[in-house]
């Protein structure tokens, strides 16, 4: 199924409707929801290069995301996004490791945290 999603600045945007990926890894359909925000991609090198991966990635990164996975599953996934979209061994791996072995952020927000939640800043309308 095609993304469907709606900019909300440079970097963040909102689902207009759900997304679905089966992942292997977790013998599950994960469902993205309609309203879900969250930014594309964010792992510095090669930014861009597989945006449907770092969505999955940040709603699996959510505290209350269904299902609810440990860092490594949401990473691992990621993984099994990139390799499904075609992106080749080296990238997938550099981008693996970049999530696995950042901080922070992992089991923070809600998966119906707005943009102001998010960023700390007010939509533009």
């Amino acid at each position: 199924m095609q993304t469907r999603v709606e900019e909300i600045d440079h970097k963040y945007v909102r689902f207009l409707r759900p997304y679905r990926f089966k992942s292997h890894i977790l013998d599950t359909v994960i469902v993205v929801p309609a309203g879900f925000v969250c930014d594309r991609e964010s792992i510095p090198l090669i930014r861009g290069t597989s945006i449907r991966g770092g969505y999955i990635h940040d709603y699996l990164c959510r505290i209350d995301s269904i299902p609810v996975v440990t860092k490594k599953q949401a990473a691992d996934v990621y993984l099994e996004v990139m390799k499904y979209r075609g992106n080749p061994w080296a990238r997938r791996y550099a981008k693996y490791w970049a999530v696995r072995l950042a901080g922070g952020y992992f089991h923070k927000l809600k998966v119906n945290a707005s943009y102001e939640d998010i960023t700390g800043r007010k939509e533009i309308e």
